[in-house]
């Protein structure tokens, strides 16, 4: 059964890789319950049910948009607060000062409440990586002091994602055959991915015959991580993607690491996923990375500009200081403005009428992020150059009049080009295989990731820390593992480049 569902899951790939399920409204549903129930906005249900507007009918269809969840991307655990717990007992159990609780928990100013949920942060990231040092490093030195590695005649790759066989075995087949049958929800992440995979697999093995796939379903559990990779059949793996989640991930790092199998994490930003695990590899750009060569950008290029730095109060302390950890505050005009709420008063009167003026807005959330640039662009000034996070780029609701107006700068790790030979050749073929567009987030990261991995293993005979990586770009991810590695971790991808909105377009710049 579980084969069986596998292969049917993907020849439905064209309904399932759209990320929407159909709801059929019951007795006394209301917006209000049916946004809590799916954890989507009232507005957006309405903007994608436009019918529903003048509320819900019994009986009524509603397509409800499949919330990807975060992988590994929060940089904080949940804490359910015991009776007596305080400031003072939360510093010495976690090690986190009052400003940061305060921080992620506002509501903390009130007290401490027996039974509801805190959040803790994690470590800082990037303890293990040294990844500043990256100019002198080149490809003679990892030939000098790499592993030799032997080319086979074919090779074993492993997929450990989060499939939830048993999940969908649960679920019954509709008995109208014009209908598909049901998937469970948090299979689809990892089936786009491995449809996206397929793909790079399949042009790969134009350049090598034998290359043998086998999948694995972790779902999502550590015992069952464990399980898998602990069989004897595990030995004989060149290559092994996945898991998705950090603590399935370093199960299987731990296992594999004593028998030299290289792995890759192809979402995890956790900071101590590579720690004392040489054989691992990390395919993220840290957000540290991003914000200090940025930091370097701005002050190589707009030192002698009026620089101004905006933040929330509760925002991460840490975005605000790697993005001036390249200044030399003796040598510039810069000032900070530390906001209380989601909005800023006032900010023309910070804006100088005279001199070149860059903005930096070191936050996260858009509703800040929106009133800033709203404020900034009624200022009308040509002279504002704007420079922002990574994660602007997925804000959809930002208008592109403000930042072609802004001239808004973010850090990128990869951006697809439409026009790309290769994006083309990749949305082809996906249409072809499964009738369906492909998501950004999962199958084009399923492609670049094997296809990067598998290419290296082919052309090397075998993927180490030890060696030389080729750089590469391709369709959303652009990958660089070359710096001066510390060989007692893993290795974590180091590339960056700058973007900017002009002319209507999303230009690279750096």
């Amino acid at each position: 059964m579980r084969s069986f569902l596998f292969s049917f899951s993907l020849l439905i790939f064209g309904i399932t890789l759209n990320a929407q399920k159909l709801h059929v409204v019951s007795k006394n549903e209301t917006l209000y319950s049916l946004s809590k129930k799916y954890n989507i906005s009232i507005k957006k249900l309405i903007d994608i049910n436009p019918e529903c507007n003048s509320g819900l009918r019994q009986g009524m269809n509603l397509v409800i948009p499949i919330q990807y969840e975060n992988i590994d991307t929060v940089v904080y655990s949940m804490h359910r607060v015991r009776p007596l717990e305080s400031f003072y007992s939360i510093k010495n159990k976690f090690g986190v000062s009052q400003e940061d609780l305060l921080k992620l928990n506002p509501q903390l100013n009130e007290g401490f409440r027996a039974g509801k949920y805190i959040k803790i942060p994690k470590l800082d990231e990037l303890s293990f990586v040294t990844e500043e040092i990256k100019d002198s490093y080149n490809e003679y030195n990892f030939k000098k002091n790499g592993k030799n590695f032997k080319k086979k005649d074919s090779y074993n790759i492993a997929f450990l994602l989060p499939l939830y066989f048993k999940q969908n075995d649960s679920l019954k087949l509709s008995s109208n055959f014009t209908e598909f049958p049901e998937i469970y929800q948090k299979s689809i992440y990892a089936l786009d991915f491995y449809a996206g995979a397929k793909i790079a697999i399949d042009s790969l093995s134009k350049i090598h015959k034998n290359i043998n796939i086998h999948v694995f379903d972790t779902e999502n559990s550590t015992k069952k991580t464990f399980e898998i990779v602990s069989d004897k059949k595990f030995l004989d793996f060149d290559l092994v993607i996945g898991p998705f989640y950090s603590s399935n991930f370093k199960v299987a790092a731990r296992v594999l690491n004593r028998r030299k199998i290289p792995l890759i994490s192809p979402f995890s930003v956790k900071s101590d996923l590579l720690k004392d695990l040489p054989n691992t590899f990390q395919t993220l750009t840290s957000q540290k990375r991003q914000l200090t060569f940025l930091s370097e950008y701005i002050f190589k290029h707009y030192k002698n500009n009026n620089i101004t730095l905006i933040r929330r109060k509760n925002d991460d302390i840490n975005l605000r200081d790697w993005l001036v950890s390249s200044f030399n505050f003796d040598s510039l005009y810069f000032k900070e403005i530390i906001v209380e709420s989601n909005v800023i008063d006032s900010i023309h009167h910070e804006i100088d009428t005279i001199c070149q003026n860059t903005v930096i807005v070191s936050s996260k959330e858009i509703d800040f992020v929106t009133d800033i640039l709203t404020k900034l662009n009624a200022i009308r000034d040509p002279k504002i150059t704007v420079f922002g996070l990574s994660n602007w780029y997925l804000f959809e609701n930002l208008d592109n009049n403000y930042l072609m107006n802004l001239n808004v700068h973010i850090p990128n790790t990869g951006m697809i080009s439409y026009n790309d030979t290769l994006t083309k050749y990749f949305e082809s073929k996906f249409f072809t295989n499964y009738k369906s567009s492909p998501s950004i987030r999962f199958a084009y990261s399923g492609f670049d990731v094997t296809f990067y991995f598998l290419s290296n293993l082919i052309e090397n005979g075998g993927v180490s820390n030890l060696n030389y990586l080729e750089p590469m770009n391709l369709i959303s991810n652009n990958f660089d593992f070359n710096y001066i590695r510390n060989y007692e971790h893993g290795a974590r991808n180091q590339f960056v480049q700058i973007i900017k909105y002009e002319d209507f377009e999303i230009k690279k710049i750096k």
